[in-house]
């Protein structure tokens, strides 16, 4: 069964009061400068058809980004259609080793787009916040997944989620960076959903069993960046009743029970480039991403529990 994240670890949730400086060297170490040289090493094709080569070598990158820091790497491999490809899965163990934080994005592309904001941004982002947080002691183990093929139906994700539960994993609550690069003059909302006219801010979407995580998000970043506006959505179930809200990797830890929640800038909700080729590095506002970056690393650092 998965963990109630109410519980774990037992300060993490509710109010978040205080604001300590060792949370605040964690958010300050994640750089614009450093999310834009993961950009300008992962921006281009990367699908599995013609861009297939162009994934593999994103993979390469994100793979050596994550040893770099020091971390354990595990390529965990899977077969999709004839061919292999890799979930990249980054550990940094914590003193309890009961349970784990995780942090994921996707590195694939749909054809014929660069994939700049989906999902580069949130692989630079996913880069940002384990480097910031590798050289820190925490209670609980921290993962940082990189995975293949979100855009054709989440099997990297699912193979992840079906080995966790096969294995019983205590997994405590996952932050998915699905597109947090891109601002715009104006925003547009699905049915039955407020949403501001202006698409400045970040969305954070979890089910009823991750409110406790779109909770510690929104106070968190409200303390350590405090002009980034969140936006947050629960949704009940699993989300079946707004297909937009499972479209990408959180579903599958949301249907084995595990909380998670969705870090967006909403995609094609405000992002015109959405599944484009003009969908660049130009187009996106470092700023901001460096914002939401900073904020999820916090966010991640108190849930695994500051040693």
């Amino acid at each position: 069964m998965a963990q109630s994240p109410t519980n774990y670890p037992s300060d993490a949730f509710g109010a978040v009061k205080r604001i300590d400086p060792l949370l605040c060297q964690i958010a300050g170490a994640v750089s614009e400068g450093g999310a834009r040289r993961h950009l300008e090493r992962l921006v281009g094709p990367r699908d599995p058809f013609n861009g297939y080569a162009g994934m593999e070598a994103a993979a390469d990158s994100i793979a050596e980004a994550l040893t770099g820091f020091g971390l354990h790497l595990v390529e965990e491999r899977f077969r999709c259609e004839g061919r292999w490809y890799r979930n990249l899965v980054a550990s940094h163990p914590g003193s309890l080793r009961n349970g784990q934080v995780l942090v994921v994005a996707h590195y694939d592309t749909v054809p014929n787009s660069p994939g700049a904001d989906d999902n580069a941004s949130g692989v630079a982002g996913l880069l940002e916040v384990a480097g910031a947080l590798a050289c820190h002691r925490f209670m609980h183990d921290l993962v940082f997944v990189a995975f293949p093929l979100e855009e054709y139906g989440n099997p990297g994700s699912l193979y992840f989620v079906e080995q966790a539960k096969a294995c019983g994993v205590t997994i405590a609550g996952v932050f998915d960076l699905e597109m947090i690069g891109y601002t715009a003059a104006t925003q547009t909302a699905p049915p039955g959903v407020k949403a501001p006219v202006a698409g400045d801010f970040i969305g954070v979407v979890g089910n009823r069993r991750s409110e406790g995580l779109v909770s510690l998000f929104k106070e968190t970043a409200t303390l350590v960046v405090p002009s980034l506006p969140v936006q947050a959505l629960v949704v009940e179930g699993n989300g079946e009743n707004r297909p937009l809200v499972r479209q990408s990797d959180h579903a599958p830890f949301w249907d084995a029970g595990y909380p998670a929640a969705m870090i967006t800038d909403t995609a094609f909700l405000r992002n015109p480039h959405y599944h484009l080729p003009t969908d660049t590095l130009d187009t996106l506002n470092l700023s901001f991403l460096q914002q939401v970056t900073a904020a999820t690393a916090a966010s991640a650092a108190l849930l695994a529990g500051l040693a």
